[in-house]
């Protein structure tokens, strides 16, 4: 993982959520604060409005402001009904002053007994004593106030007019406004608080869920891997699909595009260009699970060109995340197999030369110390006579170098394990037949003629397969029985040199034989008589034989051993024809 000196992600991701939180809170609180203030106002201001309004309809303060107003009134007292009656409305209310005042001013009511019969002070009651109704704010004797006023209307005893005999002013403090502002913000500023907490605590929660998302890797990590994904994805050589769970088309890398050449756009199922991946029935759960499943290889075609497919399931524990399917090139993969083929047999057959040669060391030792020269001659001669056995020589007369290759190291493997390989050609042309490559004009030997590349490939490993098959059945022989050998025949068929040949091929053993159930089931992948991990040489057999549409039977006569024919439509390199 790449490690930097900046802030990680999760705590960026950390610092931005809650810092936007905080943030919105903050703003939030100031508007709400605002808000709340004016509401505030507004809400106190109906509120003493409309007690005012109803305090002037008392009938007690009526009467008590006309006799007031009357020339013979005596002055105002602390002690009257009418005090005491507007005090307990005051305490009611929670307001901070009620007072009644006469026309000229003198108050007929207070909080401060002290002040009853003094003039009103604030200066904003003129309005109400001339008849109207508002809302101010002025400093009286209990300081700066909201105050509502509210003339009291009388109807005289003569005229029946309605005059104002008074008028009645409630008020709330700013102060005592302030305190009920400030309970209110705190209460306001307690739920923003809880609120700022809980947004701390899911903008940490975020960056966790974030960060698990991510694996742990920060923003450059991550840059950093989706290039060497696209840098790993354009150096291979194979072709990678991933589709999605659905099995719809989520990444193709340059070695698929150029395998497949017209290829589904992205977003596009990959069944509809491949049909017989095998991609469904692997998302679907439904193929195999077996090791020897998994790693099974299945041939397909796109445009003509023959491929070797595999698909694997992508999961996320136990979330299925897509599919992986990997495109080979089937004649690359079958030239790289080929060449492995050749190193191993090449290695087989130099440690069985390694081993021959030790033993002629020591004879040509021995018969040096011995100064036996007339052995030495012989044995000498011997050793050359049998550099070029008759099978070897067989091997010689075949044109296509893959087959010469592979038979020349089947002979050192056979006489390597005790084994007599022969070899039988025959050649069948619309002018005459030749047997065991030998010419009836002159006499000359034939060669077996050079097939097409990719013929020459498939034969190295069916031919390579069977033999296998066949040395492998003979280790059970007894060292009493008769000596073990292996016949392979090679028959070239060409009635007419346009039209394509066919090539027959037959390998049979002395061995013991196959049992009939085994038979039956030889040609599938995993099923052999020698243990787990073995079976593969049949089922390859199988598939080559498919694909170039030929045909082929096995054998077990009941008197021991076992035969393999095999026949393929070939086509001969120009200028190769028999």
């Amino acid at each position: 993982m790449l490690r930097h000196s900046h802030p990680g992600l999760s705590a960026l991701t950390s610092l931005l959520a809650a810092g936007m939180v905080i943030v919105s809170l903050l703003v939030a609180a100031w508007l709400f604060s605002t808000q709340l203030e004016r509401t505030q106002r507004e809400i106190q201001g109906q509120r003493i409005a409309a007690l005012a309004q109803r305090i002037a309809r008392l009938p007690e303060v009526r009467s008590a402001l006309s006799e007031a107003s009357s020339p013979q009134a005596a002055p105002p007292v602390a002690d009257s009904r009418l005090a005491a009656r507007i005090e307990r409305l005051r305490q009611e209310n929670a307001v901070d002053f009620i007072v009644v005042m006469r026309p000229d001013g003198l108050r007929l009511s207070h909080p401060d007994p002290a002040r009853i019969g003094q003039p009103f002070q604030g200066g904003d009651e003129q309005r109400a004593l001339a008849g109207a109704s508002y809302l101010s704010e002025s400093r009286g004797t209990l300081g700066e106030s909201l105050r509502s006023f509210v003339p009291v209307m009388a109807t005289a005893s003569k005229g029946g007019e309605r005059s104002v005999v008074g008028a009645v002013a409630i008020g709330i403090t700013l102060d005592s406004l302030g305190r009920r502002l400030a309970d209110e913000k705190r209460q306001l500023l307690l739920g923003l608080g809880v609120l700022m907490l809980f947004g701390t605590l899911g903008a940490l929660g975020l960056a966790r869920y974030l960060r698990r998302q991510l694996k742990g890797l920060e923003p450059a990590a991550i840059a950093r891997l989706v290039e060497e994904h696209q840098a790993v994805l354009a150096s291979l050589e194979e072709g990678i699909i991933v589709v999605d769970p659905k099995g719809r088309i989520t990444l193709v890398n340059a070695a698929a595009r150029e395998l497949l050449g017209a290829l589904p756009t992205l977003g596009q199922r990959l069944d509809d260009g491949l049909p017989d991946t095998g991609m469904r029935e692997c998302l679907a759960g439904h193929l195999p699970v077996s090791e020897q499943e998994a790693t099974r290889l299945r041939q397909v075609t796109c445009g003509g060109r023959r491929l070797l497919a595999r698909c694997q399931r992508m999961h996320d524990g136990e979330l299925l995340m897509g599919g992986v399917l990997v495109l080979r090139e089937y004649d690359r993969m079958q030239r790289l197999a080929e060449e492995l083929t050749g190193v191993r047999r090449q290695a087989e057959s130099l440690r069985a030369a390694r081993h021959e040669f030790r033993n002629r060391l020591h004879v040509l030792s021995g018969l040096t110390q011995m100064k036996d020269l007339a052995g030495l001659r012989d044995y000498l001669a011997l050793l050359v006579e049998r550099e070029l056995p008759a099978d070897a020589a067989a091997a010689e007369r075949i044109a296509d170098p893959l087959l010469a290759g592979l038979l020349i190291g089947k002979h050192s493997e056979a006489r390597e394990r005790g084994i007599t390989l022969n070899v039988e050609l025959e050649i069948e042309c619309s002018n005459g037949r030749h047997d065991e490559g030998m010419s009836p004009e002159e006499g000359a030997p034939v060669e077996f003629p050079v097939l097409e590349r990719s013929l020459s490939h498939d034969l190295v490993s069916v031919i390579g397969n069977l033999l296998d098959n066949a040395f492998e059945a003979l280790e059970e022989v007894g060292a009493d029985a008769h000596a073990p050998s292996v016949t392979l025949g090679l028959m070239l068929e060409s009635l007419d040199p346009s039209a394509e040949a066919q090539l027959s091929i037959s390998v049979a053993d002395n061995g013991p034989g196959m049992p009939t159930e085994l038979r039956q089931t030889a040609r599938e992948a995993g099923v052999s008589s020698h243990g787990e991990g073995r079976g593969l040489g049949l089922s390859l057999v199988q598939e080559i034989v498919s694909a170039r549409e030929g045909e082929w039977h096995l054998y077990a006569p009941s008197g021991g051993g076992t035969l393999v024919e095999l026949t393929l439509p070939c086509r001969l390199l120009t200028g190769a024809a028999p």
